[in-house]
């Protein structure tokens, strides 16, 4: 999912505002980034662990972090360190995120960059349910959650899977899926690409093309997706989808690239973004992005202020583009006379019944816990 975002179920059916604010800014001019005082605090900073990646809230008083072989709670009173899930073993995990369940809870699923395989475990409130491998040890790529026995998983190849709460349900594609998402179990998206002519570096061939899959309930069925071509010969030309949005059934939207791979000291043809929307009948083509402040995908909403688009812009209800700022880090993470320090975010998500934005990252050799200060 360049820099991206968590971006939970959560999130997405809450998302409306955010899509009004967009479309509004894709018809006018943006202003410059203006400087509104709003900033990253620091919440929570650590020295002796991993890189913080992933992180998800069900309440304020239930939010979770986690990263490089550890996992974090925040129980309302602060943050601590907790054990893995048990069926996770004693293994430090390279790549972790956490998928919201529609019906309550959340799942969690933890790699290996060295091992093709996942493990998965879901969180209900009270204990963790162990989720078997997926078949053959695929590992997981993305994961769309309705309930604790309606589950749909992605291995970034041809593979689907769905969980029933008894067993996975291994699915071939037609076509390679890195993404999916849905607003009901009989209305699902997975998007990826394929290569209609077969993979060949041929110029008389198109190369890679986005696909597009739908689930109504009981057949997976590909979507007649637009292709892309450039209007001047190049190396094999590669064009594909890597992020699906849903938030309504006639408001799906994809996002991709469109460039080629180059084989020379030829100058190739510029790399163009590929965005988007599903109106319920076919595919229209979003607005080019445009601004500091323009629709690139994922965004975390911020009730009815607005959305926050990345770690550094944040949009108001009214399409004004702020800036957000850093604070000090923290020195020795305690006090606020410390000097001011680059903060990487690599997760950020809104807390439900609040309006408390929270995130993690790193600092220079620190991993954080951060909120913004409005």
């Amino acid at each position: 999912m360049g820099d991206t975002y968590a971006n939970t179920r959560i999130l997405k059916v809450n998302a409306a505002l955010a899509v009004l604010l967009l479309l509004f800014l894709s018809v006018v001019t943006l202003r410059a980034v203006i400087d509104s005082g709003k900033a990253w605090q620091y919440d929570k900073v650590f020295t002796d662990t991993g890189t913080l990646s992933a992180v998800i809230a069900t309440v304020d008083d239930d939010m979770w972090a986690a990263g490089d072989g550890l996992l974090l709670h925040y129980d309302g009173t602060g943050w601590q360190h907790r054990p893995m899930p048990a069926s996770f073993g004693a293994k430090v995990f390279d790549d972790v995120r956490f998928d919201a369940v529609d019906s309550g809870g959340f799942l969690f699923t933890a790699s290996l960059d060295d091992e093709n395989a996942s493990w998965m475990a879901r969180w209900d409130g009270t204990r963790w349910t162990a989720l078997p491998e997926l078949p053959d040890g695929h590992r997981v790529i993305d994961v769309r959650a309705f309930t604790a026995d309606d589950i749909w998983v992605l291995d970034g190849e041809t593979g689907a899977y769905h969980w029933d709460g008894t067993g996975w349900t291994a699915m071939d594609l037609p076509v390679t899926v890195t993404a999916l998402d849905g607003v009901a179990p009989d209305d699902l998206w997975a998007v990826g690409y394929d290569y209609p002519d077969g993979p060949d570096e041929h110029l008389s061939l198109p190369g890679a093309q986005p696909a597009t899959l739908h689930w109504d309930g009981h057949d997976w069925q590909p979507v007649r997706t637009p292709e892309y071509h450039y209007t001047v010969p190049a190396p094999e030309q590669l064009a594909y989808f890597t992020e699906v949005v849903a938030l309504a059934k006639d408001d799906v939207r994809v996002y991709g690239e469109h460039t080629s791979i180059s084989e020379d000291d030829e100058s190739d043809p510029a790399a163009e973004t590929i965005r988007r929307r599903w109106n319920g009948t076919g595919w229209i083509e979003l607005p080019k992005p445009e601004g500091a402040c323009s629709d690139r995908g994922p965004w975390v909403t911020d009730g009815r202020r607005g959305a926050v688009l990345n770690a550094g812009r944040y949009l108001t209800a009214d399409g004004l583009c702020e800036g957000i700022a850093q604070s000090k880090l923290p020195d020795p993470y305690g006090t606020a006379s410390g000097p001011k320090q680059s903060l990487r975010l690599n997760a950020i998500t809104s807390v439900p019944g609040t309006d408390k934005i929270i995130g993690v990252g790193t600092v220079g050799d620190a991993s954080a816990i951060v909120s913004l200060r409005r």
